[in-house]
């Protein structure tokens, strides 16, 4: 039995596109399961984060770290909606500063913030001296000059965060899981677009070749040579 033009790229075809669909939605489905993308407003997080900036959190992070940049919901500091902030203290930690300090000092000992406005650690000199409950983080902006943060809710747990408030941690664009999304996608979309080629070389191989009827044709005048 004769095979029609094109079959086996028209098997190959559908394939690929298959496999491109299901690579892709895979991808953006573990995408929006595992992570967040969050627009930041305000200048709080400057020079690290400026108005309009985009960050990309981790969902449901198992552990919250010193020095992580976190996306945060606290009811309890009258926010209803999604704010940004860098814990600099976890739970345990003992977090201080006072005016006219050079650094907040962690556990006794200089706190390294390269990533501070200015280098001015606390701004507008608002002095705290905080141990940091069981369950909880502090959190302060790195713009401390315009950064309504931990320093203003001295009432509430001494102006900390409860962790189950961190609703992502912040992580780099290059992170090996995006990396693995990323070229898991790359490779869906290729497969994608070579099915659709070969699709269409197929399309083209049926058209080009049609089938010769076999057989006398109905009508046809049959003339003998004398």
């Amino acid at each position: 039995m004769e095979h029609r033009p094109g079959r086996k790229r028209g098997i190959w075809a559908i394939v690929l596109l298959i496999l491109g669909v299901a690579l892709n939605a895979g991808a953006i489905a573990l995408m929006l399961s595992r992570f967040e993308v969050a627009a930041f407003a305000g200048d709080a997080m400057l020079p690290t984060l400026s108005d309009g900036d985009r960050v990309l959190l981790k969902k449901d992070p198992p552990e919250v770290r010193r020095g992580d940049i976190v996306g945060y919901d606290s009811v309890a500091w009258q926010r209803r909606w999604l704010s940004i902030g860098r814990v600099v203290a976890v739970e345990g930690d003992h977090i201080a500063y006072a005016k006219g300090d050079h650094t907040l000092t962690l556990n006794g000992q200089p706190l390294d913030e390269p990533y501070v406005l200015g280098g001015a650690p606390g701004d507008p000199g608002l002095s705290f001296a905080v141990s940091v409950p069981q369950g909880r983080v502090f959190v302060l902006g790195d713009n401390r000059g315009n950064s309504e943060d931990s320093r203003y809710f001295p009432e509430l747990q001494y102006g900390t965060l409860a962790v189950s408030d961190v609703t992502g941690v912040g992580v780099p664009e290059e992170n090996p899981l995006m990396l693995a999304l990323g070229l898991t996608s790359d490779v869906g979309t290729l497969a994608l677009l070579v099915g659709i080629g070969l699709g269409i070389a197929a399309l083209v191989a049926r058209r080009k070749k049609q089938p010769v009827p076999a057989g006398p044709v109905w009508g046809a005048v049959h003339i003998e040579e004398s």
